[in-house]
C-alpha cells in the first residue's frame, strides 16, 4: 500500500494561545462581588435566624409587668406578751427595705461587686459578654458569666437559674424589657431583696440582721462589701460557713469600690486589714412548742401562703420570762424520771482510725468558721456519726431535727448554687458536714468521743473536736444500765472509742479541760400549761422535753387519763348538787360496784390498798379515796359530773360511766389546766388565749381576741372546791407545795400502772397543769406518782413565777358563810370545844352545837335531799 505523504499543519489546526490573565483589580473586584454576595446571605440568613430565634424565644415569656407590683415572700413576724420578737415563720426569711433607704456605701458595694456600670447601660453589657465567650471557650479555663444586675433579676424572678442556651436566650430577650418597665432603682431593690446571703437568709434586711445584728440601712462599709460579696456563692463564702473565703472575697469588693471611685484607696486599704466581726449569737428560740401551735392555728385560718410567705405581725399571749421557766422545769423534771429510769448506754461507737478521719475533716471546718462576738469557739456535736454508725445507708440521718431558719454553724449544700468545677464530696465529708458546729457555753449538750479512760483518776476524757472535756466518776454514780450492777468506778460506765451524750458544766478558757457529766435524752415526756387566770393569757406552754426532738405538742394534742385530778370536779358537782356539804361523812370501804351504764361488775381499789370507813369528803379527797369518789359519782350520776366539768372548761368526750369518778376520761393539759382556772376565779369560764391579735403586712387588723367571762359555775361552790384543794397541798399528796409558803390548792393524778402522772393547781396569781408519761402509753413505774413525777414540774415553776409578788389570799364570793365547827362531830363548836373555821354554802351550814366531849358522837351529817336545788 503507497505511503501518503504527511500535509503540512495548517495555522488553525496549531495549538490555541491562552487567554491573557485578569488583572489584579479584576480578580480583587470578582472576590469582592462573592464575598459581598456571601456576606449579603450570611447577613439574610444572621438576621433570619435571629428574627427567627427572637420569635421562637418569645414564645411564652412572662410579663415583666409583674415586676412593677412583685411582691417577693415575707417573714410573718411573732411578738410575745412583753413585746419582744419571739419566733418567725418563712419559707424564706425576708424582710423588704427600699434602696432609697441605703446609705451609698451600701447601694455601691453591690454595684461594685456585681455590676459598676450598672447605672450606665441599658440591659446588657456587650463587651462583658464576649469577653466572657471567649474565656468559655478557652480548654481548662474557669468557666464564667457576664451578667449584669438586670439579668440576674430576670434569671431569678421571670425564669429559672437552669445553665442552658434557652433560659439564656429568653433572658436576653426580657432584659431589655425590664430595663424599659422599671428605673434602675426599682431593679436594685428587686436584686437587693430578693438575693440569697447563705444561713437561710434572703434579702439584704435580714442577712445585716442575722451577721451583724444592725438593720440594713446602718451597715458600715466593711460588712456592706461582706455581704455584697456573699451574693456570688451564699452557701461556700458566708462569714459563718468560712471566714477565710468571706475575707478573701470582701477584699475583692473593696479593691472594685476603690477602683470605680465608690471609695477610696485609704479606705478600702484599711478596711482589707480589719478582721470581719460579727454580731453576738442570737439566743436559743424559745417556746417552740407554743409558736408551732401558733403556727398552725393560723395555717388553718389563712392558708400555708398567706402565714410563711405573707409577711403578717401576730400577737400572742406567751411571757418569754415564764415560759423559759417553764421550760426549765419540764426538762429537770423529766430528767429525775429520767434517771430513775436507769441509764442506756452510749451511743454508739467508733474505731479509731475512722474517727481521726471524721474528726480532720470537722476540725477544718472549725478552723473555718467564722466566731461570734463573745463566742468561746466552736465544739462539734457527733450525734450523726453515732447515727451512721448504727445505719451505715443513711448518713444523712445525722444530728436532731432542727429549725432550718436558725440553724447555724453547718456548710449548707445547695446543688443550684454549687459551682461546675466544685468536685464532689465524699462520703465522708457529707457525713461530717452534717455534724453541727456550735459554740462553747456552760449547759451545752452535745455528743462527743471517749479518747480515755483513766482509772487512777477515776475521770474519762471526751474530745468535742474543739475542746476535750473530762468527766469524773462523782457525777455519774446514777448510770447504773439495766441488768447491770451499779456502777463503782469510771471503767464501769465508759469505754474508749464510745459515742456518748454530754452536758457542759463548766467552762474555762481553752487550752483548760472543759467539765462536763454524763447526759442523756429522756425518753419519757411531759408537759405543762400557764395561764393567768384573770384574762385567761396561755403565759406560757410546753409540749414535751425537747421540740427540735419530737415537734408533737402533748400539751394541745395529745388526751390522756387525768386520773385523781379529775375529783376536784366531781367533789364540786357533790357540793353544788346541795346533798353534800365539804364535812358530809361517806363510807371508805371495799365493795364490789356493778356499773348500771356498762353492766360491768368491779371492785374499785384505793391506791394504798387500806379503807378507813366513814370520812368527810374533805378528807376524802385529801387522800384521794377511789371508793368514797365511786360512791358520790352513784349518787349523782355521771351524766351530773360530765355536764359540771363541761361547764367547767373540759370539753373532750367522756365516759358515761362510774370509772369516770377515777378520771378515765381523756383531756388535753390545755382544757385541764382552763377548767382549773375556772375553779380559780370562782366560776367564772373563758376560753385559753394564746392567739391575741393578727394583721397584714400593710397594718390591717384580721383578728382579735379578750377574754369573753361567763358565770357558768356557782362562785361559792368553785371557793368550797378551791378549799378542799387546800387541804390537798397541806396534809395531803400535794404537801410539797407548802414551799411556796402563800396559799395555793390543786390535786395530784396518777392513774392505773402510772401511765399518766399529773398535778393541776393553782394560787392567787397563776394556774397551771403539769403531765408526764411515756408517749406509747407505757407503765413509769409502780414509784412514780402525780406528786413525785409531775408535782415537782408545777413547783419550781411556780418559785420563779411568784418572784417578787405579794402574798394573797382566794378572794371568798358572796354565799360563802365561815363556821367554826368542832372536826370531830362536825357541829358547831360551842364554849367547851375547840374548833376551826370551816366554809359552807349559805344555807348548809350546821345549827347545833356540838356537846361537851365524850356525850354525844355524830357520824351521819348529810343534808336532806331536795334542800336545794341541784345545779
Amino acid at each position: 500500500m503507497p505511503t501518503v505523504p504527511s500535509m503540512p499543519s495548517s495555522p488553525d489546526s496549531s495549538t490555541p494561545t491562552p487567554p491573557a490573565r485578569p488583572g489584579f483589580g479584576a480578580r480583587l473586584w470578582r472576590w469582592t462581588k462573592r464575598l459581598l454576595i456571601t456576606g449579603i446571605v450570611g447577613l439574610v440568613l444572621a438576621v433570619a435566624v435571629g428574627v427567627g430565634g427572637y420569635i421562637y424565644y418569645s414564645q411564652d415569656l412572662p410579663s415583666v409587668d409583674a415586676l412593677r407590683n412583685y411582691q417577693p415572700p415575707q417573714v410573718t413576724k411573732v411578738m410575745c406578751g412583753d413585746g419582744s420578737l419571739c419566733a418567725e415563720f418563712a419559707h424564706e426569711r425576708r424582710t423588704l427595705i427600699r434602696v432609697e433607704d441605703l446609705p451609698p456605701h451600701a447601694r455601691n458595694a453591690f454595684l461594685a461587686a456585681e455590676d459598676a456600670d450598672f447605672y450606665k447601660h441599658e440591659g446588657l453589657d456587650f463587651f462583658g459578654i464576649t469577653r466572657a465567650a471567649i474565656k468559655n471557650l478557652i480548654p481548662n479555663s474557669r468557666k464564667s458569666g457576664a451578667s449584669t444586675i438586670t439579668q440576674q433579676v430576670v434569671k431569678n424572678l421571670l425564669l429559672t437559674p437552669e445553665r442552658s442556651f434557652s433560659r439564656k436566650a429568653r433572658e436576653w430577650i426580657l432584659t431589655p424589657r425590664v430595663e424599659e418597665a422599671l428605673t434602675k432603682d426599682q431593679i436594685l431593690s428587686l436584686y437587693i431583696n430578693q438575693s440569697y446571703y447563705g444561713q437561710r437568709r434572703y434579702g439584704l434586711e435580714e442577712a445585716a440582721l442575722f451577721y451583724f445584728g444592725k438593720h440594713a440601712k446602718d451597715l458600715n462599709v466593711s460588712e456592706a462589701s461582706v455581704l455584697a460579696g456573699t451574693v456570688q456563692s451564699p452557701h461556700r463564702i458566708n462569714p459563718v460557713t468560712n471566714i477565710t473565703r468571706a475575707k478573701s472575697r470582701q477584699r475583692y469588693v473593696l479593691d472594685q469600690m476603690a477602683r470605680n471611685g465608690f471609695i477610696s484607696a485609704e479606705v478600702a486599704e484599711t478596711e482589707k486589714e480589719n478582721p470581719i466581726v460579727l454580731a453576738p449569737r442570737r439566743g436559743t428560740p424559745v417556746g417552740q412548742y407554743y409558736t408551732e401551735e401558733i403556727r398552725r392555728t393560723l395555717i388553718a385560718r389563712y392558708g400555708e401562703q398567706a402565714v410563711m410567705e405573707g409577711g403578717l405581725r401576730v400577737d400572742i399571749a406567751m411571757v418569754p420570762k415564764l415560759q423559759i421557766a417553764a421550760e426549765q422545769s419540764v426538762r429537770d423534771g423529766l430528767e429525775a424520771v429520767d434517771r430513775r429510769q436507769g441509764y442506756r448506754g452510749p451511743r454508739g461507737t467508733l474505731e479509731k482510725g475512722q474517727w481521726e478521719r471524721y474528726r480532720n475533716l470537722i476540725a477544718t471546718r472549725i478552723e473555718e468558721a467564722g466566731r461570734r462576738q463573745k463566742d468561746q469557739g466552736y465544739v462539734a456535736d457527733l450525734a450523726p456519726l453515732a447515727k451512721a454508725e448504727k445505719d451505715p445507708a443513711a448518713p444523712e440521718a445525722g444530728g436532731a431535727s432542727v429549725d432550718p431558719l436558725e440553724e447555724e454553724g453547718a456548710e449548707e449544700q445547695r446543688p443550684d448554687l454549687t459551682p461546675d468545677d466544685e468536685a464532689p464530696l465524699s462520703a465522708d465529708e457529707v457525713l461530717t458536714q452534717s455534724v453541727r458546729l456550735k459554740p462553747m457555753e456552760e449547759g451545752l449538750r452535745l455528743t462527743g468521743y471517749v479518747t480515755l479512760v483513766d482509772e487512777k483518776r477515776n475521770v474519762a476524757r471526751v474530745d468535742l473536736v474543739g475542746r476535750t472535756a473530762e468527766i469524773p466518776y462523782a457525777t455519774v454514780g446514777w448510770a447504773k444500765q439495766k441488768g447491770k450492777s451499779a456502777p463503782k468506778k469510771i471503767s464501769d460506765v465508759f469505754q474508749e472509742g464510745q459515742l456518748v451524750f454530754v452536758r457542759v458544766l463548766k467552762a474555762p478558757p481553752a487550752p483548760a479541760f472543759v467539765e462536763a457529766t454524763l447526759d442523756q435524752v429522756p425518753e419519757v415526756q411531759g408537759g405543762l400549761v400557764v395561764i393567768r387566770p384573770e384574762n385567761r393569757h396561755v403565759v406560757a406552754l410546753v409540749g414535751g422535753y425537747d421540740a427540735e426532738r419530737s415537734s408533737f405538742n402533748r400539751a394541745t394534742q395529745a388526751k390522756r387519763q387525768p386520773g385523781s385530778s379529775f375529783k376536784p370536779f366531781l367533789y364540786a358537782a357533790a357540793m353544788g348538787s346541795g346533798r353534800y356539804t365539804p364535812l358530809s361523812k361517806i363510807n371508805d370501804a371495799p365493795e364490789a360496784v356493778r356499773d348500771p351504764y356498762t353492766g360491768k361488775t368491779w371492785k374499785p381499789q384505793n391506791y394504798d390498798r387500806q379503807f378507813q370507813g366513814p370520812m368527810t369528803l374533805r378528807e376524802a379527797l385529801t387522800k384521794s379515796k377511789n371508793t368514797v369518789s365511786v360512791r358520790l359519782i352513784e349518787a349523782l350520776t355521771p351524766a351530773t359530773t360530765i355536764d359540771f366539768a363541761r361547764r367547767a372548761g373540759i370539753h373532750s368526750p367522756l365516759p358515761e360511766n362510774l370509772t369516770l369518778a377515777l378520771g378515765t376520761g381523756e383531756v388535753t393539759m390545755l382544757e385541764a389546766a382552763n377548767a382549773y382556772a375556772t375553779l380559780q376565779a370562782t366560776g367564772r369560764y373563758a376560753e385559753p388565749l394564746m392567739l391575741l391579735r393578727v394583721r397584714d403586712a400593710h397594718g390591717k387588723v384580721l383578728e382579735e381576741h379578750q377574754p369573753a367571762f361567763e358565770e357558768t359555775l356557782p362562785p361559792a361552790v368553785a371557793y368550797l372546791t378551791t378549799s378542799l384543794m387546800r387541804s390537798v397541798v397541806e396534809d395531803g399528796s400535794g404537801r410539797a407545795v407548802l414551799a411556796l409558803e402563800r396559799p395555793a390548792a390543786g390535786k395530784t393524778g396518777t392513774t392505773q400502772q402510772s401511765r399518766d402522772t399529773w398535778f393541776s393547781g393553782y394560787t392567787a396569781d397563776w394556774v397551771a397543769s403539769a403531765w408526764v408519761g411515756f408517749d406509747n402509753n407505757a407503765p413509769l413505774g409502780g414509784s412514780e406518782t402525780g406528786g413525785r413525777a409531775a408535782l415537782p414540774i408545777w413547783l419550781q415553776f411556780m418559785r420563779v413565777a411568784h418572784e417578787g409578788l405579794p402574798t394573797r389570799e382566794f378572794e371568798v364570793p358572796s354565799g360563802v358563810v365561815q363556821v367554826r365547827i368542832d372536826p370531830i362531830s362536825g357541829l358547831l363548836a360551842g364554849n367547851s370545844v375547840p374548833g376551826r373555821l370551816e366554809p359552807f354554802l349559805d344555807g348548809t351550814q350546821p345549827t347545833a352545837e356540838a356537846p361537851p366531849p365524850g356525850q354525844v358522837t355524830t357520824d351521819q351529817f348529810f343534808l336532806d335531799e331536795g334542800n336545794r336545788r341541784g345545779l
